[in-house]
């Protein structure tokens, strides 16, 4: 189908023509005028209105030829139902009495041509001429129907810059692009003015010198909508010269590029994120490796893979959700699953869905850690029948961040005779990273069934410092 609708006309050389004519004399020495100057075609003769209405409803035709004068009408209402049916198809009066005046205003009305009876030694050439201008145009309109749809798949605004006049146009698209609607209308004034303030010299110069360089215009920059968003775009155009080598007019594409610099920023902002994290546990690697005490090297070296092994799970899931936080249960089952083997029953989770934020996931897996293995060393957990209880919730403040509430209760352990004399590594860890990475607080209370601590963690305020 052509972009109007009517079907495209067959790929072979032969071509359909419609052939209105109530003299068969006549349309025999038009057909033998065609067959002399071998022009392959296909000529349907109509002799009657309602055939020739039948015949153009079809839309099959590459070429219509009409007599001027008809027994039940006339030469123009057949022009007129041609231009109305089948705009895109050739229309050539063949007539006797067409005079130069009315083949004028015939051509006015949508005619092609016109040929005279008496000199139908010229009916060939205007029928070829006829065929390939028809062709030609229904090619260009091809080409700029598959551009269109190029341009739309691709969500690229056309715009053509005069640079004489400064008339601005605009594809539908490039309106959107800029936050106005897909009918209104964008001039160069209303275009400059809606370009961020801080940018507009940029682009100005840009500008500038691609005119004089005859240079692509490529540029990215920031715009603001008539409803104050702000949003990116990127321009590329070429400027089109005249034969003195003035350029006169600039034409190119726009593109939103909001989506993809917002990406850029996130992934810039992740990777920041990443290297202080980097950083952050090569700093608590070190602190474990000057801190962890043992009574032999197995055991320190069991001690501080168990301690790494804690911090790499903190990185794996934080780097699983793009470094944007955790899940509390999913981290408290992730810390926990080592100790337990097979004894997952032993250990009970309370509490609602809590996303921890960034900065509370790795201290908090840390926290848990020497909880766990403090258990597995000398409470419920070094005894088959110990049982442990982790229950949280989330309470709103009155002012400042919500805070975590979180509960470590052992029972069925060894029974505790006495609190600890001294503080070790878990428990400057415990303090550390609950008091000084998270501004929080980590109280424990030993009691002879079982140790319980209770952590108090402010949710979303930034870490003061690292271990």
């Amino acid at each position: 189908m052509t972009p109007d609708g009517t079907a495209r006309p067959s790929t072979t050389d032969t071509r359909r023509i419609l052939h209105l004519e109530d003299s068969l004399i006549d349309a025999e020495l038009v057909a033998a005028h065609l067959a002399r100057a071998s022009i392959p075609c296909e000529v349907v003769l109509v002799t009657t209105r309602t055939a020739y209405e039948a015949a153009l409803t079809r839309h099959d035709f590459d070429l219509i030829l009409a007599d001027y004068v008809l027994p039940d009408f006339n030469g123009l209402d057949a022009l007129d139902l041609a231009v109305r049916l089948v705009p895109e198809t050739p229309f050539i009066f063949v007539s006797g009495t067409l005079g130069e005046e009315a083949a004028v205003d015939a051509v006015k009305q949508g005619a092609t041509d016109y040929v005279v009876k008496q000199r139908l030694a010229r009916l060939p050439f205007a029928v070829s001429r006829a065929l390939t201008d028809a062709e030609s145009r229904r090619d260009q309109r091809e080409s700029q129907a598959r551009l269109r749809l190029a341009l739309e798949a691709g969500r690229l605004g056309a715009w053509e810059l005069d640079l004489r006049t400064k008339v601005f146009q605009a594809s539908a698209t490039c309106r959107t692009i800029f936050g106005q609607p897909a009918r209104a209308v964008l001039t160069y004034a209303g275009l400059c003015a809606a370009i961020h303030p801080d940018d507009r010299s940029r682009v100005q110069a840009a500008l500038a010198r691609s005119i004089a360089r005859g240079s692509d215009h490529d540029i990215e920059y920031r715009i603001i909508w008539p409803d104050g968003t702000l949003r990116w775009v990127q321009v590329r155009g070429q400027p089109v010269r005249a034969a003195d080598g003035t350029a006169v007019r600039l034409a190119g594409v726009t593109l939103d590029a909001t989506d993809r610099k917002r990406a850029e920023e996130r992934q810039a902002l992740l990777s920041r994120e990443v290297d202080h994290r980097a950083k952050n546990a090569l700093a608590v690697v070190q602190a474990m490796l000057r801190l962890t005490r043992a009574d032999s090297v197995p055991s320190y070296v069991a001690a501080i893979k168990g301690r790494v092994a804690a911090l790499a799970r903190a990185q794996t899931l934080l780097a699983a959700d793009r470094w944007a936080g955790t899940d509390l249960r999913t981290l408290l089952h992730g810390e926990l699953t080592p100790f337990l083997g097979e004894g997952g029953s032993r250990v009970a989770f309370e509490g609602p869905p809590v996303a921890l934020p960034a900065l509370a996931t790795q201290p908090l897996a840390m926290a848990t850690h020497e909880l766990a293995t403090n258990a597995l060393k000398y409470g419920a957990l070094s005894r088959p029948e110990g049982r442990l209880c982790v229950s949280w919730r989330v309470e709103a403040q009155s002012s400042g961040p919500a805070l975590l509430r979180l509960r470590w209760l052992e029972s069925g352990g060894p029974p505790i005779m006495a609190p600890p004399t001294h503080q070790g590594f878990g428990g400057r860890v415990l303090d550390g990273t609950v008091r000084g990475q998270l501004g929080g607080r980590a109280t424990q209370a030993w009691r002879p069934d079982g140790l319980i601590c209770d952590l108090e963690v402010p949710i979303g305020l930034p870490a003061p410092a690292v271990v």
